[in-house]
């Protein structure tokens, strides 16, 4: 019903066009009415002046109007088809690159549950159908003044839609059977035909001849089911409109109703089949449904998947600029108590780590691989889940995930990614006000974009012409651009030569941004403001390398 009214002009509307389709036409009930009184006047012999004229422009009018209406229905429905697809595939699509985490899940399947959903749009239109059908029955109903007359209509839509429920499971299997069978008998004859010498020699060819016609019978009595069984659920709607109509006429016959009535239900029965099958695929189909729906709503972060963002024009296509959440706020002091890191999956990454960042500092993390560096960081970065305390400048992040975003804090990951395009599409990621050369040089890859051919050189797919140091490096150029308050790097230096990390670190230094990060490296270290070493997730010692490297020198190199 929600998909239904979202945009009732090309939903609601045309729904009820649809409705007054069925009741007019060569198979309404308005028609089956006007024409049956018309005949039962002239067989009785009553004037045949005004009130058989009146009849005869009723059902004409009536036969006119169904193509005019249809018409006017299939203008809108369409629209509002797509109006369904687009939103559903717009909600995905906001819930999966706003900022606030959701589940980790693959690409792939998030734009196969988005782009299934026309099944939504499908399913609504099958409930218009039945609602349709159900207001038929409703509408034959008062016109014939018989509630017998909507109950010869209403047992052909659930007999019908009952076959068509009941059927559904052994149609699935006798098909599946039916694939399954072929399948076989494919792979018999290839073996058959790949095996043919080796057949040949162990005089074996009656023996393959006698297996190819056991599998191909099988084949063949697996198809003929699968046909008698879809034969059936089809016949089982017109043997059912068939039945209807002898009904009416019986019923006529034996005295229940007069000739204008038996007219009337025979003519609405005889358009009935398609209502009764499509009951039977609203029953069929719901499970389905109901499991998509409930897998895209959560790949839309919960929403409600017919709503869109205030601005959007799903017709024009316009959409508000993006809100970039306001300039940054100016750090002064970063301060973390009782951190702890919490993945997906439960693991704890760390758990109880103090430290604090003041502004164009230099605080890196060394551990052994395991020990939560990249965990902690991530969880500064807003990327994970944390307890305990984050405090920017006093004040306690409530909303890590939408404060310590990308223009607030940078986060260059251990094993960074780069697109598939320039080094300076990788840098300014489309931003026009960000510096390339700068951040560049600061990075240490300068020389090798001049060597590369200068910035509107192509990196490959995903990097693949670079080394990853490059990679590293271009990634930190691109962290370095967007100019944030805190820089978090993950291990940026583990594939430099000495000389590039000693000039980097001091670029670094000399940039004035805050600084937290990872290392394993001796000259990197020598260069900290104060190293935090992270043993099984915890804090072992902080405080300057010169006074913790006798203690903990073997952890660098």
């Amino acid at each position: 019903m929600r998909a239904l009214s979202i945009h009732p002009t090309w939903g609601l509307f045309p729904a009820g066009l649809f409705l007054l389709t069925s009741l007019v036409g060569s198979f309404g009930a308005l028609t089956g009415l006007a024409w049956g009184e018309l005949v039962q006047g002239l067989q009785e012999g009553r004037d045949t002046g005004t009130t058989t004229v009146a009849l005869a422009v009723a059902v004409v009018v009536s036969l006119m109007a169904a193509p005019l209406l249809l018409a006017s229905a299939i203008r809108r429905y369409p629209r509002w088809w797509v109006a369904v697809m687009l939103r559903v595939r717009q909600s995905v699509l906001v819930a999966q690159t706003r900022q606030h985490r959701l589940r980790r899940t693959p690409p792939g399947e998030a734009v196969a549950r988005a782009m299934d959903a026309d099944r939504l749009a499908r399913y609504a239109d099958r409930w218009v159908d039945v609602l349709n059908g159900l207001g038929v029955v409703v509408v034959t109903t008062l016109l014939s003044g018989s509630l017998l007359a909507g109950g010869v209509l209403m047992t052909v839509m659930g007999v019908s839609a009952a076959a068509s429920a009941l059927g559904s499971p052994v149609a699935g299997r006798s098909a599946a059977a039916a694939s399954t069978s072929r399948a076989d008998f494919g792979r018999s004859l290839v073996s058959a035909l790949e095996s043919a010498r080796t057949v040949k020699l162990a005089a074996a060819t009656p023996a393959v001849h006698a297996h190819l016609l056991r599998v191909d019978g099988g084949r063949v009595d697996a198809a003929v089911k699968e046909h008698r069984v879809q034969a059936l659920l089809a016949g089982v709607p017109v043997l059912m409109v068939q039945a209807g109509v002898v009904a009416a006429w019986a019923v006529l016959l034996l005295g229940g109703w007069e000739l204008a009535t038996a007219l009337l239900v025979a003519g609405a029965v005889t358009g009935f089949d398609w209502f009764g099958r499509v009951a039977g695929a609203v029953i069929t189909e719901a499970p389905g449904v109901r499991a998509w729906a409930r897998a895209t709503s959560r790949l839309a972060g919960g929403d409600e998947m017919m709503m869109v963002p205030a601005g959007i024009d799903l017709v024009s296509g316009a959409a508000p600029a993006p809100d970039l959440a306001g300039e940054p706020v100016r750090l002064r002091e970063l301060r973390v108590s009782g951190l702890g890191a919490i993945h997906d999956d439960g693991t704890i990454g760390v758990s109880g780590v103090d430290l604090h960042v003041g502004p164009g500092e230099l605080v890196l993390l060394l551990g052994q691989v395991g020990s939560g560096k990249s965990s902690l960081l991530s969880a500064l970065a807003g990327l994970v889940e944390h307890t305990g305390s984050i405090r920017w400048n006093g004040h306690e992040v409530e909303d890590a995930e939408t404060f310590l975003r990308p223009g607030q804090v940078a986060h260059v990951a251990q094993v960074p990614r780069v697109l598939s395009g320039t080094f300076a599409d990788n840098v300014a990621l489309d931003h026009a006000d960000r510096s390339l050369h700068p951040a560049v040089d600061d990075a240490r890859l300068g020389r090798d974009l001049d060597e590369a051919g200068g910035p509107d050189a192509v990196v490959g797919h995903r990097g693949v012409r670079l080394s990853g140091g490059q990679v590293q490096r271009l990634a930190l150029a691109r962290a370095l651009a967007a100019e944030t308050e805190l820089l978090l790097a993950d291990d940026v230096s583990s594939a430099l030569d000495a000389t590039t990390e000693v000039e980097l670190w001091a670029a670094l230094r000399a940039r004035g941004t805050a600084v937290l990060g990872s290392t394993s490296k001796w000259a990197a270290l020598t260069q900290a403001d104060r190293v935090v070493v992270l043993v099984d997730g915890e804090v072992a010692a902080t405080g300057p390398w010169s006074d913790l490297a006798p203690s903990w020198g073997h952890l660098a190199g």
